[in-house]
């Protein structure tokens, strides 16, 4: 074991490492979807105008469920807190931008002031989906930042970014109002010079709403991923270099 890293283990919980009474975890909440698309149909894929996107059957469909696991009291009483604040988060913005207000005003609020329960539990939201997305891609469980989403400790390592969803304002302009949700998979940046992975990242969208989410390491973080988990270290350079090769284009 090392000291931010714990070895990739499909049969264990991605945040505490237990291998009993694992359980799903959804990669977008049952809850918001049921918001969002209410009884009407759904259909899951990347929307990426070249793959065919896929029925779903519902709002808890496995199809909307990481293939990672965690185990019930992880999924339960240890993040229940945070799933919860997260709902009440949500709402705040979408309040906030019904009235044309900027959503990073939400932590002018004094209920979201920075380090009390309530805000610290929005973030833990997003660590815990961040070790999933880790997971998902049979990465390394963060040790800190699953600590810190099960409430072990109160060192929060996750950033945030709000803002609109452009998928969805390209959808709006192209097709008028539709219901939308997703999320951002797992991205790994990398230095420009050095090539070495630097940050952890994801996101998910709610209707217009984009949260953005991700760590940062250090030169101490970097040396252990090398050293110590060589496989994911490999895949992450391998997807650089496909990025360098294949880069974005402006509109992806």
């Amino acid at each position: 074991m090392g000291f931010f890293f714990e070895p990739y283990q499909a049969d264990r919980c991605c945040l505490c490492g237990s291998a009993e009474s694992l359980t799903g975890e959804h990669k977008v909440k049952a809850s918001a979807l049921r918001k969002i698309f209410g009884e009407d149909a759904m259909a899951i894929g990347s929307f990426d105008g070249t793959s065919s996107p896929r029925s779903a059957q519902g709002p808890k469909s496995r199809a909307f469920h990481f293939s990672a696991r965690i185990c019930a009291p992880c999924n339960g009483s240890h993040t229940q807190g945070p799933d919860h604040e997260f709902d009440r988060f949500h709402a705040s913005i979408s309040e906030m931008l019904s009235q044309g207000k900027a959503p990073e005003l939400v932590f002018s609020l004094p209920k979201y002031e920075v380090g009390s329960v309530r805000y610290l539990d929005v973030f833990r939201y997003f660590a815990k989906l961040l070790c999933c997305q880790v997971a998902e891609s049979r990465g390394p469980r963060p040790l800190e930042l699953s600590a810190f989403a099960v409430g072990k400790t109160d060192r929060n390592l996750v950033f945030l970014n709000i803002d609109a969803d452009p998928t969805y304002e390209d959808f709006l302009s192209r097709f008028g109002e539709h219901q939308f949700a997703g999320h951002g998979g797992l991205m790994v940046c990398a230095d420009s010079e050095s090539r070495v992975p630097t940050s952890f990242r994801s996101s998910l969208s709610l209707g217009t709403v984009r949260y953005k989410f991700w760590v940062q390491y250090d030169a101490a973080v970097q040396a252990e991923l090398q050293q110590f988990h060589p496989d994911f270290w490999g895949k992450c350079e391998v997807a650089y270099r496909e990025a360098i090769k294949v880069p974005l284009s402006d509109d992806d």
